[in-house]
């Protein structure tokens, strides 16, 4: 069922929940008062585009709220998101209502402004989102990528296998033969830049990045079979940049791991010196190779590259890989970036900007379906759907279902359990699927289901 969404906002957050919401049919209005941002929305996006204050009454009718199931205010200024927001739901009181809010003082239990009272159903911090999602990096220091699914039953973890680990030079078929209770399901291949959605013939070879599908309780074990026999542990993390996302991060990691936080801002680092007592803060450039010598940059066990400068972040991060920092974490602001960067040997890329569009996603529910996020890098998005009442699929072994090509489904939620899906698994109604698949598949998929 198509949905009319209005997006405040035609920034990269903006512009990329229009791309993939247009992708999965839905009717889109975006609003911005940048006009090379309206002029680029209006060159590569099948949307009503609109130039204008997105907090005005004017623009809001311009782009139809009144009209809209869905409303998203996603620019850089929280109050503009605020305002939109409040506007929107007073003009069409049965719209959904998603605002992006950075500042925490609105997201307070003492807050003088209630934002569910104002009509903003879901507030999302992009900080806090991107923070978690490094946090989980560093706790899975193996992990070059990692999602949770069910409340974090079920894992979804990208890796490249070690050469001479028990997958190489094997198909995923004759690997289910040898394991008949293999704990992973792969459910895509990064090789070369090229995205590839498996089928059982296909080969691991060195240098492949999988994606698999695993439950918390066999990640152990999938980390074995990829060649990884001990956990790596993470006792030291240096942080570059002392602003928002940076300070986060170090309050997250601080009482499990030692951590260091570094920016040449003296006022960020007292900003930081206030909300971190515990956490040693040290004022230079992250781009100083003297002070990184004198600091022993390769003893450390991990670096966060997190300023608010994406060439910083990059060189900084290859000089730790070059002296031998084990893991690295470069954030890049543009998702067009991170394949490029991902080819440069560094562990993990993390977008903010990327980050902030699954979480919205995840909560633009169309039908049946819960979730639609992007897997960073690659031609893949994950959908979370249940089928329909009367859906084909409901009861049928997978291996007799005519899937469609280039998708697969990784695991599947039940009301009682969670299993990874293979050949003689069956969805029944209520349950949950996770299916991975090139965006072109999306609208097959969700026919599927439906």
């Amino acid at each position: 069922m198509q949905k009319k969404i209005v997006i405040v906002g035609a920034g990269s957050v903006g512009f990329y929940l229009a791309k993939t919401l247009v992708e999965l049919g839905n009717d889109i209005s975006i609003i911005d008062i940048d006009p090379e941002k309206v002029q680029r929305a209006k060159q590569e996006l099948d949307a009503l585009v609109i130039e204008g204050h997105g907090a005005q009454s004017s623009t809001l009718r311009e782009a139809q709220v009144e009209s809209a199931d869905l409303f998203l205010a996603v620019t850089r200024i929280d109050e503009i998101n605020i305002v939109a927001s409040m506007k929107a739901k007073k003009m069409n009181p049965k719209a959904k209502i998603l605002a992006r809010v950075r500042s925490g003082d609105y997201q307070k239990k003492d807050a003088l402004l209630d934002l569910k009272e104002l009509g903003i159903e879901k507030v999302i911090n992009p900080e806090e989102i991107a923070a978690r999602e490094i946090q989980h990096l560093i706790q899975h220091a193996t992990a070059q990528e990692i999602m949770t699914y069910n409340h974090g039953r079920v894992y979804m973890v990208a890796l490249s296998p070690t050469n001479k680990c028990e997958l190489m030079h094997k198909s995923l078929r004759t690997l289910g033969e040898t394991y008949t209770q293999l704990p992973f399901r792969t459910v895509a291949i990064d090789r070369d830049g090229e995205t590839i959605i498996p089928g059982g013939d296909h080969i691991f070879q060195p240098g492949d990045k999988i994606f698999v599908v695993c439950l918390k309780e066999k990640l152990k074990e999938m980390y074995r079979l990829c060649g990884f026999k001990q956990k790596k542990m993470i006792k030291t993390v240096i942080i570059m940049g002392a602003g928002k996302l940076g300070r986060i991060v170090a309050r997250n990691l601080k009482d499990q791991f030692n951590v260091r936080l570094v920016d040449h801002r003296k006022d960020k680092l007292l900003k930081a010196a206030k909300e971190l007592p515990d956490v040693l803060l040290l004022h230079a450039d992250g781009l100083d190779v003297d002070f990184l010598e004198s600091e022993g940059i390769s003893d450390f066990d991990a670096l966060i590259t997190l300023t608010e400068d994406e060439t910083t972040n990059l060189f900084a991060g290859l000089i730790a890989k070059k002296v031998g920092v084990d893991k690295v974490i470069v954030h890049i602001n543009s998702p067009d970036y991170i394949p490029l960067v991902k080819g440069l040997g560094i562990n993990s890329v993390v977008s903010k900007n990327l980050s902030t569009v699954d979480a919205f996603m995840r909560y633009v529910v169309r039908g049946q379906v819960h979730s639609v996020m992007m897997l960073e890098g690659i031609d893949t998005e994950v959908i979370e759907l249940s089928p329909a009442v009367d859906s084909k699929i409901i009861g049928v072994p997978l291996q007799d279902v005519d899937f469609p090509p280039d998708a697969v489904v990784g695991g599947i939620i039940h009301p009682d359990g969670v299993e990874i899906a293979i050949g003689r698994s069956v969805i029944n109604s209520g349950d949950r699927a996770i299916v991975f698949a090139r965006a072109s598949r999306v609208n097959d998929v969700e026919a599927l289901f439906n």
